[in-house]
């Protein structure tokens, strides 16, 4: 990642999610905004590709299946996106992924869907967070972040959803930790934007009939109690993406 011409601080964001819901809104708000980013997903949708297309050297699109380790980004490849960092460039990895199921009460749940759900949801955000720091560990210039997004789940207890408040509790404790002690200075952000209607609250309308609170569900949805993902990544980029500013290189 390179100052550009007039020398102001650039901004990399890699996203996980980056395909759908508030992942893809967030990618699109902030390569609206200036940043540079590289989206992680099993596929990308054409609009998505065009884009990269279009924009070879600040839009990446990568296909990881975050349920398997060894389709991750390795450390080489993160930092090759980065480039060249320079005093006052920022570079940011933003947790958005996660899989709500498996969806059921616990004795009656299957154990593959439970396995990849603590792939997903708590196995990967540790281990590229990992690659992440490990990435940056040797360049002192650009500032380092990470933004995870967190779910109320994390600290109720939800039936039906088990597995997925488990794993959000789990990985929430991980970046606390990351937070406190780690290899390299990284500011660690957890943030909790509310329910948002992405295909993650249309399956548990649609799959979470006979659970407890599923009806609470159905008329947040039915009342507009539930935010659009386009608005809620637009005010989480201004919250918590604001303008970089240059330092002189020491």
């Amino acid at each position: 990642m390179s100052a550009i011409a007039d020398g102001s601080p650039m901004r990399s964001v890699f996203v996980t999610g980056a395909s759908r819901g508030l992942g893809a809104a967030l990618f699109h708000a902030l390569q609206s905004d200036g940043a540079r980013v590289f989206g992680l997903a099993r596929t990308f949708p054409s609009a998505q590709q065009a884009l990269a297309a279009r924009y070879p050297a600040s839009v990446r699109l990568r296909s990881t299946d975050l349920a398997e380790p060894v389709s991750l980004p390795t450390e080489a490849e993160l930092a090759a996106f980065v480039g060249d960092a320079h005093p006052g460039d920022e570079v940011v990895l933003l947790h958005n992924a996660a899989t709500i199921e498996p969806i059921g009460l616990v004795g009656e749940l299957a154990p593959e869907e439970v396995f990849g759900a603590v792939q997903v949801n708590l196995v990967a955000p540790i281990l590229l967070t990992n690659v992440f720091l490990a990435a940056f560990a040797s360049d002192p210039a650009p500032r380092l972040r990470i933004i995870y997004v967190a779910s109320a789940a994390a600290h109720r207890s939800y039936p039906g959803w088990a597995t997925y408040c488990a794993t959000k509790a789990g990985a929430e404790a991980f970046m606390r930790c990351v937070s406190e002690a780690s290899s390299r200075a990284c500011t660690v952000e957890i943030v909790d934007p509310g329910a948002i209607e992405t295909s993650m609250q249309r399956t548990l309308r649609e799959r979470g009939t006979g659970l407890p609170g599923h009806a609470r569900l159905v008329e947040r949805h039915r009342s507009g109690d539930i935010g659009d993902p386009d608005t809620v990544a637009k005010q989480l980029v201004a919250r918590h993406f604001p303008p970089l500013v240059a330092m002189a290189a020491s």
